[in-house]
């Protein structure tokens, strides 16, 4: 399936926007809560995860599923800086089949057509700054695009405030609870609903390091509307990854995506006895989305 190159461009012109609003969100962090990160600090540990997902099936049908993950982490003494980045694309090719000559001697023709199924970007930065041992600030900054789910873009400011605890290598936790502000496109624009909107959020990251070689994590994301406290959003991703080296890993990720109030379907209006009427209602998409999936992970 050919697609125009700007439609291709419009991810990336997003991203670039989320990178460059997560530098304005960040920098009064950093520099509001403490002095200027230290480049010689020996405590700053780099660290960068990478997650390939590929699927192909053959045949008498064909569909591929790519999903790439990519997350950078800077722990230092001052703070935490972490970037993330994912993106899945399934693609499914129809074949249609027709016989061309007589009913004795024909040739068989074969017509494929390739369509989208799902396609989905995200990108987040985000940056903890420790207070006390146990108390945090943060500020992040994300951008998330998913048209099968109704919407082409949809960008979310947070600043906030958390706790966590840890006991030495073995589990550790992070509670936190913010502001937020959203800015979301949707495909079918919904009149009775704001293009923009503050809100409040609360969010729960837990590691738990179950074996020398297995850990699991659980990450929960609450988004609640203040115009409207019905518009509530939640994201609950849980993944237990198997080291098969120090640097390769399993990992098997379940993703529940909740939207309480999703956007909405333009659909074609018809008769009781299937005829067209000319006209289209709209009509909400549904409220969860599942993904399930198993990546290589690569650290280093």
């Amino acid at each position: 399936m050919n697609r125009p190159f700007s439609a291709v461009l419009t991810p990336v012109r997003s991203l670039l926007l989320t990178g460059l609003a997560a530098l304005f969100l960040t920098a009064p962090t950093l520099l509001l809560t403490a002095p200027a990160l230290d480049a010689q600090d020996s405590g700053v540990q780099w660290r960068n995860t990478a997650e390939l997902t590929y699927l192909v099936s053959g045949g008498n049908s064909i569909s591929s599923t790519l999903g790439v993950r990519n997350t950078l982490r800077r722990t230092g003494e001052r703070g935490q800086l972490r970037l993330d980045f994912s993106t899945i694309r399934t693609d499914a090719t129809r074949i249609e089949r027709s016989a061309v000559g007589s009913a004795n001697d024909f040739e068989v023709v074969e017509e494929e057509e390739t369509v989208r199924t799902a396609e989905r970007y995200n990108a987040q930065a985000r940056y903890d700054r420790p207070l006390t041992e146990r108390i945090f600030t943060y500020g992040s900054a994300g951008w998330e695009r998913n048209a099968f789910a109704g919407f082409t873009s949809r960008t979310i400011l947070s600043t906030g405030a958390g706790a966590q605890w840890s006991r030495d290598d073995a589990w550790e936790i992070k509670l936190a609870g913010g502001l937020t502000y959203t800015v979301q496109d949707d495909v079918t624009p919904d009149p009775d609903r704001d293009r923009s909107f503050a809100g409040l959020r609360s969010t729960l990251d837990y590691e738990h390091r179950l074996s020398s070689g297995t850990g699991l994590e659980v990450t929960w994301v609450v988004d609640a509307n203040a115009q409207d406290w019905g518009d509530v959003r939640g994201d609950l991703s849980q993944a237990v990854s198997a080291s098969l080296t120090d640097r390769l890993a399993l990992k098997t990720t379940l993703q529940l995506l909740v939207d309480n109030q999703p956007p909405v379907q333009s659909i074609p209006l018809l008769t009781p006895d299937g005829e067209s009427t000319g006209e289209r209602v709209l009509t909400p998409l549904g409220r969860v989305d599942r993904v399930l999936s198993v990546a290589l992970v690569i650290t280093f």
